[in-house]
């Protein structure tokens, strides 16, 4: 037992604002993304914050109080290390702050106090801690999530909370940005389309009571997929990922911010056979978003976006004889499935007082599917 605790680490820090003055009651997250672990604690009164008992790893930090900008930072604790950071934070126009924010659900310290339930994130620290491949393996990572396997590129997960039933996501609503990505979401809301994990920035996955208050058919919860914002200075990036039966995966992003005006652009190509004889999947994606504050209460954020797909799947398993004989065939030739979606929202948040932001979005998108499918 003396072992095991004199292994473990410390991370006692403290909390400022620009001026060397505290800030007491600032809230302090904790993650360690290939363990899960996550923790939270608040300053005391001299701006002090504790975490003790801790494992030898890589841990991210994300400091936030009211009239501040959060502030986040990696650190690497070491077996028995004791280590005391300083986070001096600086004031933040409540405008940029709404930019950040309106696409979320938990976007403020409070809000993640008075949710009833359970609320859980993954960020994109832990998506690459990971090498996640689709959004089934990211969710299988939240306590009470089921996300079952389909055609193996998690094209359209099945995805149930708490043992309800995953076909097609129905008893759970799925946001992006805060915005419903389901093409009928307060009818038959079976997904169809799903975008791809590639381009999210984080999750954000509510179970219990809270999740009435965002829309319908939240029966098993809500999952918020957060897009990033334009970063401050130009900057681009390329990833290409290749491996046997064909597969590619490339994903472009190139973003800035000018005169007070962020842009985001970002495209994905991904393709690949499956794990059975005649099946191959093809999509491509492509993303703009802008953002900008328009004055010191006014924030404004419209996203433009196309999803195509060309795949040849099958809805149908094989009988016992036609596994026996091979388990990677697929007899059915034809079947196939073609999908397009255009969608494009616009976001307004107004601070009407420092408590209270009210925001307003515009949405819409068109989805044509062709899909052929054959029956043993």
């Amino acid at each position: 037992m003396g072992l095991a605790q004199g292994r473990t680490g410390t991370i006692i820090g403290r909390v400022v604002d620009q001026t060397g003055a505290v800030i007491p009651e600032a809230v302090i997250q904790l993650w360690e993304p290939t363990t899960g672990v996550h923790r939270m604690v608040r300053t005391d009164h001299t701006g002090e914050f504790r975490f003790e008992q801790l494992g030898p790893g890589r841990y991210r930090i994300l400091v936030s109080a009211e009239g501040f900008a959060s502030q986040s930072r990696d650190i690497v604790l070491t077996a028995g290390a004791h280590l005391e950071p300083t986070f001096a934070l600086s004031p933040q126009p409540l405008a940029e702050e709404v930019v950040v924010l309106a696409g979320t659900i938990v976007d403020t310290p409070e809000v993640l106090r008075r949710i009833p339930g359970s609320v859980e994130i993954l960020d994109r620290w832990a998506f690459e801690a990971s090498r996640i491949f689709t959004v089934n393996e990211a969710l299988r990572k939240v306590t009470g999530v089921f996300a079952r396997e389909e055609e193996g590129f998690g094209l359209r997960p099945n995805i149930g909370i708490r043992g309800l039933n995953p076909t097609r996501s129905t008893k759970v609503l799925l946001l992006e940005d805060g915005i419903p990505l389901t093409y009928a979401p307060y009818g038959d809301n079976a997904s169809y389309y799903h975008p791809p994990v590639d381009r999210f920035e984080s999750i954000e996955v509510i179970k219990g009571s809270g999740q009435i208050l965002y829309g319908p058919m939240t029966i098993g919860g809500v999952i918020n997929y957060i897009t990033p914002n334009p970063p401050e200075k130009p900057r681009g990036a390329v990833t290409l990922i290749g491996g046997n039966r064909d597969y590619l995966n490339g994903h472009f992003t190139y973003g800035g911010t000018w005169g007070g005006t962020g842009l985001l652009f970002d495209y994905l190509r991904k393709q690949g056979e499956g794990a059975r004889e005649n099946t191959r999947t093809g999509l491509n994606d492509a993303n703009l978003k802008i953002v900008t504050a328009l004055g010191s209460k006014h924030a404004l954020t419209i996203k433009g976006n196309y999803y195509g797909e060309n795949s040849q799947v099958t809805y149908s398993g094989l009988r016992l004889d036609e596994y026996l004989a091979n388990p990677r065939q697929n007899p059915f030739l034809n079947d196939r499935f073609l999908g397009d979606r255009y969608g494009a929202s616009v976001t307004h948040a107004y601070v009407v007082r420092n408590e209270v932001v009210l925001t307003t979005n515009f949405y819409g998108s068109m989805f044509f599917r062709d899909w052929w499918r054959q029956s043993s």
